[in-house]
């Protein structure tokens, strides 16, 4: 088996669809901010600050155990063991989705009350929960296929998931926008209350708006569902378990496996969380009037009540880690694919073929990381235009300078998560608990001194988040070599690809400031892109971090079903 071979082609393919997601998922920030405003995004990102534990703890640990455990059996040829592990799977991840949408539901007014400091977040909180059900239900589908290197239910299905997030999300948004204000202008109340003004109207209406949109991604995630289950009723192997009881042995397996995961999700989880929760509160501690002058320009042009303020800031923040966000989220997709590759040739103590996937795992994270975090920082402005020139202006003057900041040190973000996938690819998971711990202390002390600080405050965040996540990777890097005992190409996989990404940066800010490429912003953006990305891919292959036969891997067809 062709260990490299099939990742490239297994990776190309959950990347394709990511970079769709992706696009649909900046192109649904558009319209949104005009729907809910920033001070709705600081109620949707509080909403998400709750959520997204609870989703990474179900999400990073048992669907992985089970893409582990299946590439092990279907490996070993076990076609009965990796159909027997699908039926536990189906029964444990039933159990997890309602466990974590009902405690998601016992906190949230404890949450909203004394984290986030407002009860208006508290309806998107509410409306979030089931996602978390539905997200686990296919996540036994995607975990399955995944083991087989069968990126396709996953590609389609967070396709869907996103592209119906939007579609309803906006809907749902744009009628609770039109009824609410239609209600202030006809009578001057908002659910039934009277309002004086605007800023006191918006105010109320922001939360319901918020929810509202929130309420989308549950649509999205019920939909996602539906599709990989249709999926596995044509595509599933024609066998049966002989041994109807051996499902409890294969449970028992999958938690123990996933136990590891689960604690090393849960200690990043909770880290996760109090980084957010320690920005709002280094936010909370600055004088509210440093605030108003530090960012007079876009609360101008947004309206934004006096009150609002910290929520306000809040939702910049957000704002700018949506792009920040981008690129990471996209590079996951060479993670997730690297935990049936890595354990296969894991099992098999392939160690020539570990080094060279490892080695060239990094290297393909890096070097996509590297171009669209380079792209971002030298077209940050020109995107943010892009975006919110019509419907949100005050974004593009609060987030320019704090996206190209947070764009430089996007790589880190992405070799950590991809370090990560890889370490729990050989089954060592709680190895990687002592980097979470670190790199998370390390995260919400600098947030605590730098946030609160005047004269970082957000870019605070900037800092905290490259140092952690720098500790974080260099670490589980040294986890991955010791497991497997190999040696990685570190001229090749880090070097070179850095090398590349530096000097292609520099040669188009030289070009950037000595040339003027176009006075119209849409044609600027497109033409620096073009520019870079054909200067980017030149050398590449002039200094040979890319070799054609890489490429033609991508696109050769894979076999299906067990054992392939």
């Amino acid at each position: 088996m062709n260990y490299k071979s099939k990742y490239l082609s297994s990776a190309f393919l959950l990347l394709l669809s990511s970079v769709i997601v992706k696009i649909i998922g900046a192109v649904y920030k558009i319209p949104l901010n005009a729907y809910i405003g920033a001070v709705g995004r600081g109620y949707f990102a509080s909403a998400y600050n709750l959520y997204l534990p609870f989703h990474a703890l179900i999400m990073g640990a048992f669907p992985i155990a089970l893409s582990k455990l299946t590439g092990k059996y279907n490996a070993q040829g076990n076609s009965e063991a990796v159909v027997s592990i699908k039926a536990a799977a189906d029964k444990l991840f039933l159990k997890v989705g309602l466990i974590g949408m009902a405690v998601i539901l016992l906190i949230s007014k404890p949450y909203c009350r004394y984290i986030a400091a407002s009860d208006k977040g508290l309806l998107c909180i509410l409306v979030l929960a089931p996602s978390i059900l539905f997200s686990s239900l296919a996540s036994s589908y995607r975990g399955y296929y995944e083991g087989f290197m069968n990126m396709k239910p996953t590609a389609v299905s967070q396709t869907i998931e996103a592209l119906f997030k939007m579609v309803f999300g906006l809907l749902f948004a744009k009628l609770s926008m039109r009824l609410l204000y239609s209600s202030y202008i006809s009578n001057q109340t908002v659910l039934g209350k009277y309002v004086s003004n605007d800023a006191e109207a918006f105010a109320m209406i922001y939360p319901v708006t918020s929810a509202a949109a929130v309420l989308g991604v549950t649509f999205g995630c019920f939909l996602s569902l539906v599709y990989v289950f249709i999926y596995h009723q044509i595509n599933k192997p024609a066998l049966t378990v002989k041994n109807g009881g051996k499902s409890n042995h294969y449970q028992k397996e999958l938690l123990s496996f996933s136990f590891p995961i689960m604690i090393s999700c849960a200690v990043q989880s909770v880290f996760q969380f109090l980084d957010t929760a320690s920005v709002q509160k280094a936010l909370s501690m600055i004088n509210p009037d440093i605030l108003k002058n530090m960012y007079s320009e876009s609360i101008a042009l947004s309206g934004t009540a006096v009150n609002d303020i910290n929520a306000y800031v809040y939702g910049v923040l957000s704002n700018a880690n949506d792009f920040k966000n981008l690129v990471p989220g996209i590079t996951m997709a060479l993670g997730v694919c690297a935990v049936p590759a890595i354990s296969a040739a894991y099992e098999t103590n392939n160690k020539e073929h570990l080094s060279t996937l490892i080695s060239s795992i990094i290297k393909y994270t890096l070097l996509i990381s590297c171009a669209g975090g380079m792209l971002l920082a030298l077209n940050s402005k020109e995107i943010l235009k892009l975006f919110f020139e019509a419907s949100a202006p005050d974004i593009v003057a609060s987030c320019d300078e704090l996206i190209k900041y947070f764009a430089l040190s996007v790589p880190v973000y992405s070799l950590a998560g991809t370090a990560v996938f890889c370490v729990q690819a050989t089954g060592n998971a709680k190895k990687s608990i002592a980097p979470y711990v670190v790199s998370g202390i390390i995260r919400v002390i600098l947030n605590i001194l730098l946030v609160s600080n005047e004269k970082f405050v957000l870019f605070g965040c900037v800092i905290s988040g490259a140092v952690g996540y720098l500790v974080m990777f260099i670490w589980n890097y040294r986890i991955i070599i010791k497991a497997c005992r190999v040696k990685t190409h570190i001229i090749k996989s880090i070097i070179l690809p850095s090398a590349v990404s530096v000097i292609a940066y520099f040669i188009l800010l030289f070009a950037q400031k000595n040339i003027l490429f176009a006075e119209n912003y849409q044609i600027y953006l497109l033409i620096k892109s073009g520019v870079f990305c054909l200067v980017f891919c030149m050398l590449c292959f002039l200094l040979k971090v890319l070799s054609f036969s890489e490429i033609f891997c991508l696109f050769k067809p894979k076999k299906n079903g067990l054992n392939t």
